[in-house]
């Protein structure tokens, strides 16, 4: 997680407010829509939005969610870009039950993608301040 100091400020007018003068952030994202929805591009944006904000951020693939994790050499793209979001040094995980189901190994997705467990799941979702469901 990333330590944030509280700062003066305002969002879309509102005055910031804590509970303490620091806090940890640590936002996660579940997305479980194929690439045609929209879903996969909000979850793109939120997260380089966090980044900018120095806000820690981890993505979990699961059911045709995964799909967006999927090697996609092609110029008409489906979906965002996540290998950027990798590069960027976002943790993507995908759920290995998911991938077995639909044909798909290893060798089929991003590279810096990881196969995890729905353990792998609640864990993430313990440990993050905010988790955000998309699908």
């Amino acid at each position: 997680m990333i330590r944030i100091t509280k700062q003066a400020g305002s969002c879309q007018g509102q005055p910031l407010q804590a509970f303490s003068d620091v806090f940890l952030v640590k936002i996660g994202f579940l997305l479980t829509t194929s690439p045609e929805h929209q879903d996969g591009f909000t979850v793109y944006s939120m997260t380089e939005n966090f980044l900018a904000m120095g806000i820690s951020v981890q993505i979990y693939l699961m059911e045709d969610g995964v799909y967006h994790g999927v090697r996609n050499s092609s110029s008409k793209k489906l979906s965002p870009d996540f290998a950027a979001l990798i590069q960027k040094g976002v943790p993507i995980s995908v759920c290995s039950c998911n991938t077995e189901v639909r044909g798909l190994g290893e060798k089929d997705f991003l590279d810096g993608l990881k196969l995890q467990s729905q353990y792998d799941l609640s864990i993430l979702v313990s440990e993050c301040d905010r988790f955000l469901t998309f699908g």
